[in-house]
Order: structure tokens, then sequence, then C-alpha cells
């Protein structure tokens, strides 16, 4: 007969409310090592899976270390021998922006592309093990998928935010194993909607791209994504982008024909935008975006055009950021030249960007 094994550490509140929006929720609880199923079936509150957990990593013995931190937060990190690992957590979308920042973006290196069928999410890696980086640094892929949820009715949560970061020890280049990464997401997802009484979920997720390496450009003038409908001008000629399907957050990347960025166009809707307005707003700068000057050719240094458009979830954010990667330093806050352009980028991004999402046409100064 199989012997359990369960060890327990002592519970130290590592975080109140605000810190756990940004932090690993994981507020120590018990950790503990079966060889059965009993962790999986108790973690997060009872909301994982086990089947989309064991789907992605394996069948080895689990140690989970599960907690909570109050205010509409949830986290548990489980852990299968020679699996891998994945953290979960989930927050009142009520609390975002109450900490340093938590919203998954992606990293510097990959852009995360649409989850699709429905949901509004985010599929991405560390491209530090996703082939790009050291091969020796690390043995595990770092993957991360977000969703958002909208509630409404007689729900106490305004929405909720769902981030699964996976650590396992294979690539994604097989196309047949992404979709597992999202299960986990997407069946956590449904069981703390049924919980919290939300709704409106999305479709079973069959397929999944791959995040966008940084240095995969295209002709500006053939995308049709992110970056569709920008014009070129002032040295821009290709673009970095993903495609289009409902994601919170989106980027545009430009550069000229040595692959020199030279601009950043970002959209962010929801709980996305609410953190990044939150964020300028509390900064020590001023002239930045915010919510009483709804659109903006440039701030006065030159570093930054944004524009806002009204969605049913409330207001989305577009940015527009030069970068001084052309060789020359970029002299702020530039010329006319730069300025007609930037604001036709920003229109043609911000506009199609809005569309995609449902959402009104942005504003214009």
């Amino acid at each position: 007969m199989a012997v359990r094994r369960i060890v327990l550490r002592s519970v130290v509140a590592l975080v109140a409310a605000a810190a756990a929006v940004a932090g690993y929720l994981l507020v120590h609880g018990d950790f503990q090592r079966w060889s059965d199923d009993s962790a999986l079936d108790g973690a997060c509150d009872g909301l994982l899976d086990r089947n989309a957990v064991r789907g992605v990593l394996g069948p080895g013995a689990v140690e989970v270390e599960d907690g909570t931190s109050g205010a509409g937060v949830v986290g548990c990190e489980v852990n299968v021998h020679d699996g891998g690992t994945v953290e979960i957590r989930i927050l009142d979308t009520a609390q975002v922006g109450r900490g340093p920042d938590s919203l998954y973006t992606g990293s510097p290196g990959a852009l995360p592309v649409p989850v699709g069928h429905g949901w509004t999410g985010l599929f991405g890696a560390d491209p530090g093990h996703f082939g790009w980086g050291d091969p020796f640094e690390d043995d595990y892929e770092k993957v991360t998928t977000t969703l958002v949820l909208p509630c409404t009715g007689e729900s106490s949560a305004k929405g909720l935010f769902v981030s699964v970061e996976a650590s396992v020890g294979r690539t994604l280049d097989n196309p047949a194993e992404r979709p597992g990464f999202a299960r986990i997401a997407t069946s956590t997802a449904a069981r703390a909607s049924e919980a919290r009484q939300c709704g409106r979920l999305g479709r079973p997720v069959t397929s999944l791209g791959l995040p966008v390496n940084d240095d995969e450009y295209e002709p500006l003038g053939t995308a049709d994504g992110t970056c569709s409908g920008i014009p070129a001008g002032r040295g821009t000629a290709i673009a970095t982008e993903t495609a289009r399907g409902g994601a919170p957050h989106e980027t545009c990347r430009l550069a000229d024909a040595d692959r020199r960025k030279r601009y950043v166009l970002e959209a962010d809707y929801g709980p996305y935008a609410r953190e990044r307005l939150l964020r300028y707003e509390e900064g020590p700068m001023e002239d930045i975006p915010n919510g009483d000057t709804p659109a903006h050719d440039r701030d006065r240094d030159g570093r930054m055009s944004w524009t806002t458009a009204k969605c049913s979830d409330g207001v989305a954010l577009f940015t527009l950021r030069p970068t001084s990667e052309a060789g020359e330093r970029r002299e702020y806050p530039g010329s006319d030249a730069d300025l007609a352009y930037e604001r036709a980028a920003l229109r043609a991004f911000a506009e199609r960007s809005a569309k995609s999402h449902g959402c009104a046409a942005p504003a214009t100064s």
C-alpha cells in the first residue's frame, strides 16, 4: 500500500491585496505531496480541472502550494514530478491597478497572440526559454495564458482575470500540444465563472498560434493584423504584428529597412486599459494619458501620442511611442513631419483595433 507523504509548511502572509494583484498571490498555505489526484482536486479552491492539468504536466506525483489573499484573489502552484509546474491566479478585476503591474502583456522579445475561439485573452512565451536564448540557461519552457471574463447581473465581481504560467520541459513547436496550455486556463475560468455567477465563456480552444518573435518582420504594406492599414513614412518600411482576435492587449512594432525599430503602438482594453490609465494618473509625470483627455497628438516632450475609444467594458487606450533605435538619436519633440506621420499611424492603428473590438470610433483632438 502506497504511503502518503504530507509536508506542512507554516503559513505566512506574503502580500496584502494590493501586492497580490501584482505578485504571485500565493500567500503560503498547505504544501502537500501525493501520488494520487487529491491535491489537484482541492487546489485553487477546487477550481482546477484535473484532466486539463494532467494533459500538460503528465501523470507524476503532485505537489501543491495553495492559498488565497482575500479581496477577490485566489492562487495556487502545482508541481508534477518530471512534468513541470503551473502557477494559477484568479483576480477580481476590480482589484487591478492596486499594486505593481501584474497583467500579462508578453515579453520584450516576443508578442503574445490572441487565444481566440471567443475568448478575450493572450497566449505567449518567454523568449529566453523559447529557443531564442541560451539553450543551457533553463530546461523548461515558460508559457503564459491569460483570460479576461466580464461579470454581469448579480455577480459581485466586475470581471475575472485568469492567468496560468506553465514551465514544462518541451517546446511549443508541436501545434497539437499548444491548446493544452489554454485548456488549463479556460477550464479554470469556466469554474470560476460559475462560482462567481459570471458568464460569456468562449468555445473550446482547438488551435493556437506561436508567439511572434521580435525580429519576425514583414513589409508594412502587406500587414493584415495589428499593423494593418498603417501608412509607410518617416523611415518605416517593415512591421512586427500579431493577428487580431479579441486580445485585451495588442502591439504593432514598426521598423526601417535595416530592422531598426522606429515606433511602437499599443492598444489596451478592459482591465488592461484601466490599469495603464491608473498608472499614468498616479505617476509623477504630467501631460500623459488620463481619463479627462480623450485624445492627444503628443505629450509635451514628444515621447508619446495617444487616443481613447468608448467600449462596452469601459475606455480603450491606444498609444504610439517613437524609439531611438534608428541610428541617429531621435530629437524630441520631433519635426512637424514626424507629428503628421504619428497622427496618421496612430489613427489607422486605433480605428482598426477599436472596430475589431466593437468599440466606438477613437476620439480625435
